[in-house]
C-alpha cells in the first residue's frame, strides 16, 4: 500500500499536469520507506535526484499551462515553485557532499509542500484551465518585446 494515494480532489483538470502530480507523489511514497534506515543516502540521493529532475520539467509546464490559461497570480505561483526548486537542489546537493540528511525532516518538507501546494495552490488556477481566459495581445511580452 502506497503511504500517500492519489485523489481525484487532487485534479486541477489537466490530465498532464495531474500525471505529474503523480510522479511527485511516487517519490514521496519511494522516500518514505527510506525514513530513519541507516546506510540508504545512495537511495535518498536517486529520489531526489529523480525529483530535482521532475520538479523542473513539471514546473514549467505548469507556468506555461497557467499562462496560456490567463492565470493572473502566475508569477507569484512561479516565486512558490523556484523557492521549492532551491529546496530540493539544496537537500541533494547536501547528500552528494556527505551532509548528514534528516530524511523524515525532507520527508516532512516535501510533503507539506505537496499537501499545501498542490491542494491550495494549484487548485486556485484550475478554473482557468477548465475555462481559459483569452489572451490579451502583449500581456505576456517583456518590455523587450520578446514573450515570457
Amino acid at each position: 500500500m502506497q503511504f500517500i494515494e492519489w485523489s481525484p480532489k487532487m485534479s486541477v483538470g489537466s490530465d498532464v499536469l495531474d500525471g505529474h502530480h503523480r510522479m511527485i507523489i511516487d517519490c514521496l511514497n519511494r522516500l518514505h520507506p527510506l525514513i530513519g534506515a541507516e546506510g540508504r543516502d545512495e537511495e535518498i540521493h536517486a529520489v531526489l535526484a529523480s525529483l530535482e529532475e521532475f520538479v523542473l520539467i513539471h514546473f514549467s509546464e505548469e507556468e506555461l499551462c497557467m499562462k496560456k490559461a490567463g492565470y493572473p497570480d502566475w508569477r507569484e505561483h512561479k516565486e512558490q515553485h523556484d523557492r521549492m526548486y532551491d529546496v530540493v537542489f539544496g537537500l541533494k546537493s547536501d547528500v552528494e557532499h556527505g551532509r548528514a540528511l534528516d530524511a523524515k525532516a525532507l520527508f516532512d518538507i516535501i510533503y507539506n509542500w505537496l499537501i499545501q501546494h498542490i491542494l491550495g495552490e494549484d487548485r486556485k488556477y484550475e478554473s482557468y484551465l477548465r475555462n481559459p481566459a483569452p489572451e490579451p495581445e502583449g500581456l505576456w511580452t517583456r518590455s523587450n518585446g520578446r514573450p515570457y
